[in-house]
């Protein structure tokens, strides 16, 4: 790959990186929510709750720390190891891209856990579900073929009426939707990987 084709498509993106940073912060967030609930509900913290801040930690300021460090690296040793260089910037598509349906449903899994007692409250999921959908497939699809665009609201969209379950089928249902967008994300990645 050629430095200088590469550094230009990596500054082309980057707007999209850095606004995408807010679906792995509020991951993170919600998880240290969830652990704070935890230890409330317990009077005795638990390990579980513990490994549940530690990955809040990751996502809300781990993925922001690499994704800086990571755009450091690429723009100042683009030029001098384009290839090493194509290959991190890759992974982060994949990981911030790629696994931007998989992130959202475990928000969503995360969400309705911690409102798992609750009653009603459906509409104000419905319209996060519909925004954060339309947020997500824009920031990664923006200025890509209009199919993409569709192919992205359409998955979500098929998930949806997950929304009709009780919150804690709700929970489990988007749980298991997000290792299975996790999956084929990742097989699908591997598979684009093995054809450049």
């Amino acid at each position: 790959m050629e430095a200088v084709g590469f550094i230009s498509q990596f500054r082309e993106i980057l707007p999209k990186f850095i606004v995408y940073l807010v679906v792995p912060f509020y991951l993170g967030l919600q998880l240290s929510f969830l652990a704070k609930d935890e230890r409330k509900a317990n009077k005795e913290a638990s390990v579980g709750s513990f490994a549940l801040d530690f990955i809040g930690l990751f996502f809300a300021v781990g993925v922001p720390v690499f994704f800086i460090i990571s755009t450091l690296a690429i723009l100042k040793l683009g030029d001098k190891y384009p290839e090493f260089m194509a290959a991190v910037f890759r992974y982060g598509l994949m990981f911030f891209f790629f696994g931007m349906w998989s992130q959202f449903f475990g928000i969503m899994a995360i969400r309705s856990y911690r409102d798992r007692d609750r009653e009603g409250g459906k509409l104000k999921y419905a319209l996060f579900y519909a925004l954060s959908s339309v947020f997500i497939t824009l920031t990664a699809f923006w200025g890509a073929d209009t199919l993409l665009i569709v192919m992205s609201l359409g998955f979500l969209a098929v998930v949806s009426p997950v929304l009709l379950l009780p919150y804690r089928k709700m929970s489990l249902a988007f749980l298991g939707t997000s290792l299975l967008a996790l999956l084929l994300q990742t097989a699908g990645f591997i598979y684009v990987s093995s054809m450049a």
